[in-house]
């Protein structure tokens, strides 16, 4: 048992290392000898637990869409209104790019930033099954808010999903030359201005955009 613990420690301290690395450097101008000195194990240990760049670029993605979805199954468990959930889900995400480096490392490798700023690399279909799967759960949290009679008249679960899909693709896109997208005020200001096209205009007084606090910002008729 300790020894698989050990082993678990290290596999960790090696994705932490090349999060760190590839959200400095970029995929390709990182190094696994600099991964492995900055996780502070041999380069043996660091290919015991991924054979190349590629399968560690792998683990860094997985492990950060893991927390992501973790953070979106929080919400599915909220018994409160399925709008709301999502609008704090917003915020929720927000702050694990800003502050989780895994998630804005696995999230940012396939996404290449302008003047090569991102982290180009090329992961098969990676990204878009992690997208698509992101439309799902949020589809999923929609109907709930569909069910509670949230949503504007004639607006479907699927064109609300991907709205919200391509709002959140295009803020993390965004970040990576912007990090000020990602604060709060910024990403309320995108919810209060996307609100309207979710639910009935009579109704967006009722949700708070600018995070899980209460705060007096009246949504745009």
């Amino acid at each position: 048992m300790a020894k698989q613990e050990r082993a678990e420690r290290t596999r960790q301290a090696v994705l932490l290392a090349a999060a760190h690395t590839f959200a400095d450097a970029g995929f390709e101008a990182a190094s696994l000898v600099d991964i492995s000195s900055r996780a502070g194990v041999s380069k043996g240990a660091l290919y015991f637990h991924f054979m190349s760049k590629h399968a560690l670029a792998d683990g860094v993605r997985v492990a950060a869409w893991r927390v992501i979805a973790s953070a979106l199954l929080r919400t599915r468990r909220d018994d409160g209104s399925g709008m709301q959930s999502l609008l704090n889900f917003a915020h929720e995400l927000a702050g694990l790019l800003r502050d989780d480096i895994v998630v804005r490392a696995g999230v940012q490798l396939g996404h290449p930033g302008p003047g090569g700023l991102g982290a180009p690399y090329s992961g098969g279909d990676l990204m878009g099954v992690t997208w698509r799967g992101w439309t799902v759960m949020m589809r999923r949290q929609l109907d709930r808010a569909s069910a509670a009679g949230e949503l504007r008249p004639g607006l479907g679960g699927r064109e609300a999903a991907e709205l919200l899909t391509t709002v959140a693709a295009g803020l993390v896109l965004r970040s990576w030359v912007d990090p000020t997208v990602l604060g709060r005020e910024a990403v309320g200001g995108v919810l209060t201005a996307v609100l309207p096209a979710l639910v009935p205009s009579d109704r967006c007084a009722d949700y708070r955009t600018e995070g899980p606090y209460p705060v007096d910002a009246p949504c745009p008729a």
